[in-house]
This record gives structure tokens, C-alpha cells and sequence, in this order.
């Protein structure tokens, strides 16, 4: 499908401002760091808007974001505050492969009963999405077990990805791609102290097939662990 006007306009404003910054700094793109980009796409739209000419087209800065993805190597889109990230792994790595790639993750939240697999939900498409970006890969089976490790311990999500990543990885894993997500939480880590041990195992069967997300099948898995601690101190010939 050719470009739209605005699409090609977007294009055009970039590549525009992209060297009315070389001139103000001094400096070519290609020697511009993560950070330089960064201070460039500004941490929210309003922060960007305030540093290029008022004729820009509104889509300017998505199109500088796939500049920089592709003259840098920039990867720092959990630092650049609300734009539509699906939009952008689509404009890289190509709309069919991308919604593909997607949709085999919906299909196994949807089988599990997940909210997040509903045509409705944005939050797996925006996390994907991300995960793509920051890996440089539009395939589902490049996300291994290191990489949502990494995605973790730097903190490369957006607060709401963070929520999300938990069910995408028990997806990906179930696809074959990787280990699934180890428990981390608090509630997750609730002690089987106390806890009369068929209590226990029946306990950890349900928290492994329950089709509840993430957060409320912690709390519930707490909550049984303290009712077994409670029937093995008030009825302990039922326990």
C-alpha cells in the first residue's frame, strides 16, 4: 500500500528536522548516542513539540522514532512517555508480520481465559510490540528466557508492559520459546509453612491450571495457604 500524504509529509518533516538538529549541535546523526536521541524525541510529545518549528506534521516524532531505531540502534522507547508502540513495530518490521506474530500469543491467552487475548485489549499488542523493538526481532521465537530476564532486571517496560509481561512469557513459553516466568512476588513466595501438605499440593495444583491472571491468582493462592494453615489449627482431623 503507497504512503498517504500525511504519511509521506510525517516522512519529509523528519528528515527535515533531523538536520535543522545536526546544524543547531553541530554534530552528524550518525555520531548521536542513546541519550542524544533521547534529549531529541524528549521524554513526552509535549517536550518535543517545544524543540522543532511549528510546521512539522503531528507525526514527526513516530517517524524520528524509526530513524533512530534504525541509524542508532535506539531502543529506549519505555523512556519516551505515551505513543503507539504497535504502530511503530509495524511501520519497522511490517504490519502482517507483526499482527501475526501477535495474534499466535492472543490465541494461547484466549485458550487460557486470559482477559489480555480478547480482540479488545491493548496490552499485549503494546507489550509485543516493545518486546520487538527492544529485541530487534519481530518473531516471537527470539524472546527467550535471558531476554525477559534482562527486560526485567533493567526495567525496560512501561508500568503498564510490566503488568502484562507475565502473561506474554507464559505464552511464549507454551509456544516452545522459553522457560516460562518464575514466581517473584510476595504472594507468589507465600510460605507452605504451617500448611498440611495434600492442603499444599492441591494449592500449587490450582495456582498452575487456574485460568485467573497474574495478580489475583497470587492473592488467592495466599488466601488458600492461609486457610490450610487455619483447618490444620481449628479442624485438624479434616486437614
Amino acid at each position: 500500500m503507497p504512503p498517504t500524504e500525511h504519511v509521506r509529509r510525517a516522512t519529509n518533516d523528519a528528515v527535515a528536522v533531523v538536520l535543522l538538529r545536526c546544524t543547531d549541535t553541530g554534530r552528524a546523526y550518525w555520531d548521536w548516542d542513546d541519550e542524544e536521541w533521547l534529549r531529541f524525541l524528549g521524554h513526552n510529545h509535549r517536550a518535543f513539540q517545544g524543540q522543532v518549528p511549528n510546521w512539522t506534521a503531528g507525526a514527526v516524532r513516530p517517524a524520528l522514532c524509526g530513524y533512530a531505531y534504525h541509524l542508532a540502534g535506539f531502543t529506549s522507547f519505555n523512556r519516551l512517555g505515551h505513543f503507539d508502540r504497535l504502530a511503530l513495530a509495524c511501520r519497522i518490521f511490517g504490519r502482517r508480520l507483526v499482527e501475526t506474530e501477535i495474534r499466535q500469543v492472543r490465541t494461547v491467552l484466549t485458550g487460557w481465559g486470559y482477559q489480555y487475548g480478547q480482540d479488545h485489549d491493548k496490552g499485549v499488542p503494546s507489550v509485543m510490540s516493545q518486546l520487538f523493538l527492544l529485541n530487534r526481532s519481530p518473531h516471537s521465537s527470539d524472546l527467550t528466557t535471558a531476554f525477559f530476564d534482562r527486560v526485567r532486571r533493567e526495567d525496560l517496560l512501561t508500568d503498564g508492559g510490566t503488568r502484562v509481561l507475565f502473561a506474554v512469557q507464559r505464552a511464549v513459553a507454551a509456544l516452545g520459546h522459553c522457560e516460562a516466568p518464575a514466581l517473584r512476588s510476595g504472594a507468589e513466595q507465600a510460605s507452605h509453612a504451617g500448611v498440611p501438605p495434600t492442603w499444599g499440593e492441591w494449592v500449587e495444583r490450582w495456582t498452575a491450571t487456574t485460568t485467573m491472571t497474574h495478580r489475583p491468582r497470587l492473592h488467592s493462592r495466599a488466601a488458600l495457604l492461609k486457610a490450610g494453615r487455619w483447618v490444620a489449627d481449628q479442624q485438624p482431623e479434616a486437614a
